[in-house]
């Protein structure tokens, strides 16, 4: 199982650069060999109510494609344009159509519809209750990512770093911005966020940046990352990973730069942390947990950014973003295991397999049950056993996936980091009219 990732790093970080994915995927060769998984002692049952195929996944392209939850209904696609509803119940399929497109952007939500983008650059709009097309509205280059719905309004990144707000029930674009596209970054795109009358983007050059929904003029942007080194391979800090507002805070994670705070309002940073991530995080009402490049997984406070615990045990196993459900964090991995962890102290307390396929997609979570989809295309439905009044008989076997006995500490470590003052790392940029931020229209 465990073994050198050396095609894998071109196919999933989508370098630019012949030349120095070599000198990459070398390095990468000595040091991101997965850690092997040990047992644990389950103290959690987790039951797969349900898993279907759909479609065929996404093959090896690194595309996150996530599912859509809209009540009861779990929306699913594929790479080649196939969408499927769900029941989320027992995962009875209620519609499909095929739309024959390389898909590389959703599912995202609308009122009453779904958005996905395409890689010859279009947005797709359909309805949710049958999957029949709405609209379909070309941009100039591959969309990257979506945000839901919010304000008659949908925002799409695209691949040139440019940005457009659609309307949600036409599809014409309203208006467009963005930013410079440094030479080398690394593939994919953060879902911009719609919350509080401001769209909150992530860039490629390591800056947030928040517009209006209205007309797309920029309110003000701030440097979560800062280019470093003399090649441009040293210099990438994308933001890419998901980005969280809770409570008027946005909570934006950065690939070789940091996790950091950034008031919604005005983009002041509250705090951050030095670490690395392009997967994302997930925030509840007292904590910030982070998937970082290396594959741990931290809790962080959510008030100044101390890290409470990291989970090191899955080093290098290309983990999802965590996701929250009830009392746990959940994390795919790259050989289809979903790993539960106790939210307090990080320590493991169930492991589940989906197969062999990876997990790239972020886990959904809706109540006690969690919604994997692995690359190949097969979604499954795992929930939390509900406690039983009794103990189970003896030689009882338990349904869930993740039996299997102690053979040494799971705990993850416990540590307090420093703080940084932000005024001196992170000077923030004075508001700025959308006209100085727009590259020049070819």
């Amino acid at each position: 199982m465990n073994k050198p990732h050396r095609l894998a790093c071109a196919a999933r970080l989508g370098w630019s650069l012949v030349s120095l994915l070599f000198v990459a995927c070398a390095t990468v060769d000595e040091t991101r060999i997965p850690a092997e998984l040990t047992p644990i002692e389950a103290t959690l049952e987790v039951e797969r109510d349900w898993s279907r195929q759909v479609g065929r996944g996404v093959n090896d392209r690194y595309l996150k494609l996530k599912p859509a939850l809209v009540r009861d209904t779990l929306y699913v696609v594929d790479a080649q344009g196939r969408i499927a509803a769900l029941g989320m119940a027992e995962g009875k399929k209620l519609w499909e159509t095929d739309l024959s497109v390389a898909v590389t952007a959703g599912l995202q939500r609308g009122e009453n519809s779904l958005h996905l983008g395409t890689e010859d650059g279009r947005v797709v709009a359909l309805d949710q209750k049958d999957g029949h097309e709405l609209w379909r509205e070309q941009l100039g280059a591959e969309v990257m990512a979506l945000s839901d719905a919010n304000l008659g309004v949908v925002v799409a990144r695209a691949g040139d770093s440019r940005i457009y707000g659609l309307d949600a029930r036409s599809g014409d674009v309203l208006w467009q911005a963005g930013r410079t596209t440094p030479v080398l970054t690394l593939r994919g795109a953060s879902s911009p966020v719609l919350d509080g009358g401001r769209v909150v983007v992530g860039f490629d050059d390591g800056k947030l940046m928040a517009l209006s929904p209205v007309r797309g003029e920029a309110l003000w942007t701030t440097a979560i990352a800062n280019p470093q080194g003399r090649s441009e391979l040293e210099r990438m800090v994308d933001i890419d990973g998901e980005i969280k507002v809770v409570g008027g805070i946005v909570y934006v994670p950065s690939f070789r730069g940091r996790v950091a705070a950034v008031t919604l309002s005005d983009g002041r940073v509250l705090w951050s942390r030095p670490m690395s991530s392009h997967m994302g995080l997930d925030v509840d009402a007292e904590r910030v947990y982070v998937t970082n490049a290396d594959g741990h997984v931290t809790a962080l406070d959510r008030t100044n950014g101390a890290t409470l615990w990291k989970q090191e045990k899955l080093a290098h196993r290309e983990l999802t973003a965590p996701v929250i459900i009830d009392e746990y964090v959940i994390v795919g991995d790259l050989e289809g295991y979903v790993h539960w962890l106790s939210k307090y102290d990080g320590h493991f307390v169930a492991r589940s397999h989906l197969d062999n396929a990876g997990i790239l997609s972020t886990p959904m979570a809706a109540g006690a049950k969690a919604y994997i989809l692995n690359r190949d295309g097969q979604v499954a439905a795992l929930s939390i056993a509900a406690p039983e009044a009794e103990g189970p008989a003896a030689g009882s076997e338990s349904s869930s996936d993740t039996m299997l006995p102690s053979l040494q500490d799971d705990l993850p470590s416990l540590e307090e980091g420093p703080l940084f003052p932000e005024e001196e790392l992170f000077p923030r940029e004075r508001p700025v009219s959308q006209e100085e931020e727009l590259p020049p229209a070819e």
